[in-house]
């Protein structure tokens, strides 16, 4: 799933988490199917995330959405684009106006990490226009161009990130963690089986659904 890019004379290769390190600055950042399980059953709620860092800064992303026939591209400070075309973030400053997608997993492990989740989707829900959610690059895709206000979600990977906060920023929007915290890239390489989390959408409605968080 990462790459740190450069032209050695060797690779350094874990086989078990995906990642190559070539000494590089820069790490691409790959998840070739994001909503593998829609995939499988097929639903056409699937995607492709290409983002690319450099240190610890989110600097390019794509995504691709095969089934629609759109590709989303963004590079830090020229804008973000789906095909070709310049899109926006979400001009909804309300909660109550905003359709949000939220991705949750259950905890089988931890039951009550689960339940206590619910508890603050439940709340999500009420100010809310209406839920939506498939789990996969499509919610946050549909985020960057302004057809859903927010994106949230507690159990993801680096490279559920990467490329779609690239995209969501340069078309106007805000990325951080679930509780309003900047999103750590850091050490990219070492961070394969790390969890992560999002919440990234319109800056109005990214400080509203924080105050309920």
């Amino acid at each position: 799933n990462m790459v740190r890019l450069r032209f050695p004379s060797h690779n350094i290769i874990d086989e078990e988490s995906g990642v190559i390190d070539n000494g590089s600055e820069y790490t691409v950042v790959i998840d070739p199917i994001d909503g593998t399980s829609n995939f499988a059953n097929g639903l056409p709620l699937f995607g492709i995330f290409i983002g690319i860092l450099k240190g610890s800064n989110a600097v390019a992303g794509c995504i691709v959405l095969p089934a629609f026939g759109d590709i989303y591209i963004a590079e830090k400070g020229k804008g973000a684009f789906r095909n070709g075309q310049l899109i926006h973030i979400s001009t909804t400053t309300e909660l109550k106006n905003a359709l949000v997608c939220y991705g949750i997993d259950g905890h089988q492990e931890d039951p009550s990490a689960t339940h206590q989740e619910a508890v603050i989707l439940g709340d999500i829900i009420l100010a809310i226009r209406n839920l939506r959610t498939s789990n996969s690059a499509f919610d946050l895709a549909a985020v960057a161009d302004g057809r859903y206000g927010l994106s949230l979600n507690r159990t993801s990977k680096i490279w559920d990130n990467v490329a779609a906060h690239v995209v969501i920023e340069e078309a106007g929007g805000v990325v951080t963690d679930y509780w309003g915290k900047p999103m750590d890239y850091s050490n990219a390489l070492s961070r394969a089986a790390e969890n992560y989390t999002v919440c990234a959408g319109a800056p109005a409605l990214h400080t509203a659904i924080q105050g309920i968080i």
